[in-house]
C-alpha cells in the first residue's frame, strides 16, 4: 500500500507540473534602495510560491533603478528564495538599459526566444516594455508563441493617479511613462493584452502589521519585511495612505488566481502624449484588451499566505472575503 501511495504521489505530481501554466517574468526589481518601491519583490516571491505557473526565465530592465542594480537584485533574491520555484541566478538574463536600447540584442532577448522556440508562454512584464519590444524587432516570427502580455499599466482619459486622504499626490503611469514606443508596438502586435492599471493594483496595500506578520514567517518574509520599512514609512507618513501599494503582486495573481480578479473587455491606444488610455468602448487606433478592474475581498489574505509558503490551505472561500 504504501509503494501504492508514493506511485499516485509521483503521478499527482507529474500532471500538477504539466498542466501549470509557463510564464516569463520581466522585472525591474529595487528593494533595498532608499523609497524605491519594493512591489516587484513581492510579485517574484509570490511567483516563486505558486504551485499554478512555472517558471521558464526571468529577465531585468531599467525602471525602478539602473539595470545594473536590478539584475544584481534579481539574481540575488533568486539565489536566497528562488529554490521552491526551481530557479538559479543563471535563470535571471540582463536585458535592456534605456529605451534606446530596443532593437539591439542582448542576454534577455536571446534567452527569451530560446524559451518561446521550446514552448509557448505567458509575458509577466513588471517594468517597462522594452525587453519585449525587443524581441518583437529581433524575432518577430515567434510572436505567436506569447499567449498573453500581463502589464501593470493603462488608465481611462483624464484619471488623474492620485493618491493619499485627499488624493493629493500624484504619480505616472510609470512603466508607460518611460517607454510609451514599446507599449505602441506591443498594442500593434495580435498578442492578447491583460492590463493591471495603477488605480486597481494600487488597492492592494500591506501595512505596519503585515510587516510584523512577514518578519515571522521565515527568511524570504524577513528579509522583505526588513527592506521594506523605508518604503512603508514613504506611503503612509508621506502620501497618507493606510498601507503600502504592492502593485506587481496582482500581475502575478492574474495568472496564479485569476477566478480572484475582475476582468473587463475593453479598449486601449496610446494617444499623442504617450498616455496608454482604456476605453469602454472602441475608439479610433484601439485595440481591444482584458482589463483587470477589481478583485476579490480576501485577495489579501491568499498573497499574504503564499508570500509565507503556505500552498497547502484551502483558498476557495476568500471570494466570500472569508
Amino acid at each position: 500500500m504504501r509503494k501504492l501511495a508514493v506511485l499516485v504521489a509521483i503521478i499527482c505530481g507529474a500532471a500538477d507540473a504539466s498542466s501549470a501554466s509557463t510564464v516569463w517574468i520581466d522585472t525591474d526589481v529595487s528593494i533595498g534602495s532608499p523609497i524605491r518601491e519594493v512591489d516587484d519583490a513581492y510579485a517574484l516571491l509570490l511567483a516563486f510560491h505558486s504551485p499554478e505557473i512555472r517558471i521558464a526565465g526571468i529577465s531585468t530592465t531599467y525602471g525602478n533603478a539602473s539595470l545594473s542594480r536590478t539584475t544584481r537584485v534579481a539574481r540575488d533574491f533568486v539565489e536566497r528564495f528562488g529554490k521552491p520555484a526551481g530557479l538559479r541566478p543563471s535563470d535571471v538574463f540582463s536585458g535592456a538599459d534605456s529605451p534606446r536600447a530596443r532593437g539591439h540584442r542582448n542576454a534577455a532577448s536571446e534567452a527569451l526566444a530560446l524559451a518561446l522556440r521550446k514552448q509557448k508562454l505567458t509575458y509577466v512584464a513588471l517594468g517597462p516594455l522594452t525587453n519585449l519590444a525587443a524581441l518583437l524587432q529581433l524575432h518577430p516570427e515567434l510572436s505567436g508563441r506569447i499567449e498573453r502580455v500581463v502589464f501593470l499599466g493603462g488608465h481611462g482619459a483624464g484619471d488623474l493617479l492620485a493618491f493619499g486622504s485627499n488624493r493629493s499626490f500624484h504619480i505616472h503611469d510609470a512603466n508607460v511613462f518611460k517607454d510609451p514606443a514599446a507599449v505602441e508596438m506591443v498594442l500593434r502586435s495580435r498578442i492578447p493584452v491583460t492590463l493591471l492599471p495603477i488605480e486597481t493594483t494600487g488597492r492592494l496595500q500591506i501595512d505596519a502589521n503585515d510587516l510584523k506578520e512577514l518578519k515571522q514567517n521565515g527568511p524570504a518574509g524577513e528579509f522583505l519585511a526588513r527592506r521594506s520599512k523605508v518604503w512603508l514609512w514613504f506611503w503612509t507618513k508621506f502620501v497618507g495612505t493606510k498601507g503600502g501599494p504592492i502593485f506587481d503582486a496582482l500581475a502575478v495573481v492574474s495568472v496564479t488566481r485569476p477566478e480572484l480578479l475582475t476582468m473587463e473587455s475593453k479598449y486601449a491606444r496610446m494617444d499623442e502624449t504617450g498616455n496608454l488610455i482604456v476605453t469602454e468602448g472602441q475608439t479610433n487606433g484601439a485595440r481591444s484588451v482584458q482589463c483587470c478592474t477589481g478583485f476579490a475581498p480576501g485577495s489579501k489574505s491568499v498573497v499574504m499566505r503564499r508570500l509565507a509558503g503556505e500552498l497547502s490551505r484551502d483558498d476557495r472561500d476568500v471570494r466570500a472575503g472569508r
